[in-house]
């Protein structure tokens, strides 16, 4: 495990620690709760966090903007665009020039809130799907002397990505009216057309 993933897991770890113990505190305000009787709320989301290529072999940033309506007292939905940009882990790999994966999806995905979604920390499980485009630039082959590269052909892999996603969410509400929340996601995908990846995202969301 990379040093990189080690710190985005333990900054996430560091979150979900307190929002879990505070899971079923209730909302302050009665008002702003989604079982008022009101119209249920929605949220603008943004995360940033840390992902892999579909090989998991580069490591990456990994940007969303999701949309994601409370639809009940215990279920919601959410879709998203998301952008994901890196490099190879390997040093020696980071030599070669114009190494690098860019891929952009739609996810879209329906939460179960097991303990309510009026609380003011939200636990949500999440289930849906993504499809998307990928492009990795990286190498058919590569060698090496001492430490440093003398030959190599690039080689280029892209084309549309597709599968199934699970999900754990958790965020908990900054102020009293419950407008601002904070958060931690952490996703694991499985494309149709192979590869098994996971992500981890800290969350900020304003309600709509």
């Amino acid at each position: 495990m990379s040093q990189y993933t080690r710190v985005m897991r333990a900054g996430l770890l560091a979150t979900l620690f307190p929002l879990t113990v505070a899971a079923q505190s209730p909302a302050p305000t009665p008002s702003a709760s989604p079982a008022s009787g009101r119209a249920k709320p929605a949220y603008l989301r943004l995360g940033v966090g840390a992902a892999y290529d579909i090989a998991g072999a580069y490591r990456c940033t990994r940007l969303a903007v999701e949309y994601a309506p409370l639809l009940t007292r215990h279920l919601g939905v959410a879709g998203r665009l998301v952008g994901i940009i890196g490099q190879p882990n390997n040093s020696l790999e980071r030599q070669l020039p114009d190494q690098r994966y860019r891929a952009g999806f739609v996810e879209v995905e329906g939460v179960v809130y097991p303990f309510g979604t009026d609380k003011r920390v939200l636990v949500g499980l999440g289930a849906g799907g993504f499809a998307g485009y990928y492009r990795k630039d990286t190498y058919a082959f590569f060698s090496a002397t001492a430490g440093r590269i003398d030959a190599y052909a690039p080689r280029t892999y892209s084309g549309p990505y597709a599968g199934y996603l699970l999900s754990l969410n958790l965020d908990a509400a900054l102020d009293a009216q419950q407008r601002w929340r904070v958060g931690a996601k952490a996703t694991v995908q499985n494309g149709l057309n192979g590869g098994t990846t996971s992500s981890y995202n800290l969350t900020f969301a304003r309600r709509l």
